[in-house]
């Protein structure tokens, strides 16, 4: 059965792709040729007043619970311990950045979370992530970062696109949430009046099932060494598509994505291929515009390696503590052949980092960057 959707699915890539006016599928753009990346004049200001907007919804939270989060993806679902395998076959175009050494394995840490900036019970659907720290990587850094870091850090989501599109969306969107932290049903009514309202309603459509069997993509566009791209993770074993079939029902707990992960991890592990679409056009793959899905019919997925994670406590306590009060994250961390694109993740740098002080002041913690997979419990 499989076979005959995989041929179904080439064969209407391939109709799509026969009347796009794309470049030819492996005309990839350097990631720096002009227009890949368009900065307004406005952008830094704009940036600041995102950067204090969620620094404010971080206190709301903090007033209602007593405890600091993140500014997104507040709620740990599921922590786990693993590695990247690079694929020992690797092409020449994709021997970029920590891809460069084919074969090469890693040391990788994830965090699943609910994406929201509340801590909804799981029968609220929305956005799920998965976060990754990826030990060990050699190379030129990104400008800015501390030459002693030896990590590549990813951030996806169970959505190919972001409805925030861009910084002046983004900033539009957070002024609403913000205001009406307390008060989800105004939120919903005045974000459906929006030009854009069925984007931006988007992610409440997402399909709410057990988070091992989901799909998750950057979202945004990644430097990939001489080129660009969008990265993606797909469940690699049979077992964890079999979960999508698992709904979160009203009468369960509202804790029961987290219990299904520790419920699947003490069985048995998980494995996903790592892919990249890498980018032809701006004007079919934009940086500027993180809305816009990547057509797979002129940008399609090639492989990189394998992520796997093996049986494991996913939520001990001391794992879950350590990594919401003490853990380093950022898009911007890592090499210089992976940097961030866009206006969205050019955001992310100053969102991140005020981020990381609001909860580090308001718990009277340390948050520190790692180099070593073995000092997370």
């Amino acid at each position: 059965m499989s076979s005959i959707t995989n041929k179904l699915s080439e064969g209407y890539q391939a109709a799509k792709r026969a009347v796009s006016s794309a470049p030819p599928n492996d005309a990839y753009m350097r990631w720096d040729a002009p227009g890949v990346e368009e900065v307004k004049p406005t952008e830094e200001q704009t940036t600041r007043e995102i950067a204090e907007i969620m620094k404010n919804m971080q206190k709301h939270n903090f007033d209602q619970h007593r405890h600091a989060f993140r500014a997104t993806h507040v709620k740990t679902q599921g922590i786990v311990k693993g590695k990247l395998i690079v694929n020992s076959d690797l092409p020449i175009h994709l021997r970029q950045g920590i891809f460069a050494e084919a074969g090469r394995v890693y040391d990788v840490a994830g965090r699943f979370a609910n994406e929201p900036v509340f801590l909804q019970p799981d029968q609220s659907p929305g956005p799920r992530g998965l976060s990754l720290k990826i030990f060990g990587v050699n190379g030129e850094p990104l400008e800015g970062a501390n030459e002693s870091d030896t990590t590549q850090d990813f951030f996806f989501n169970n959505a190919p696109m972001i409805e925030l599109t861009d910084i002046d969306t983004c900033l539009d969107i957070m002024r609403l949430r913000e205001r009406h932290f307390d008060d989800p049903v105004t939120l919903q009514a005045k974000t459906a009046l929006r030009t854009d309202a069925l984007k931006q309603t988007a992610p409440t459509m997402l399909p709410n099932t057990n988070i091992i069997s989901m799909n998750f993509y950057t979202q945004s566009a990644f430097r990939f060494g001489d080129y660009y791209g969008h990265i993606a993770l797909f469940p690699a074993d049979d077992e964890m598509s079999k979960k999508g079939s698992e709904k979160v029902q009203s009468n369960q707990s509202r804790e029961i994505l987290s219990e299904w992960l520790r419920e699947y991890f003490t069985e048995r592990g998980a494995k996903y291929e790592f892919k990249i679409q890498l980018g032809t056009d701006p004007a079919h793959h934009p940086t500027e515009d993180a809305s816009v899905v990547w057509q797979e019919s002129t940008a399609p997925y090639q492989t990189l390696g394998i992520l796997e994670f093996p049986p494991q406590d996913p939520l001990s306590p001391a794992r879950r503590v350590f990594w919401e009060d003490h853990m380093s994250l950022s898009p911007w961390r890592g090499l210089a052949a992976h940097r961030p694109l866009g206006s969205i993740n050019r955001l992310r740098k100053a969102v991140y980092q005020q981020s990381q002080k609001s909860r580090d002041h308001l718990n009277a913690s340390t948050s520190r960057q790692i180099n070593s997979v073995d000092a997370i419990p």
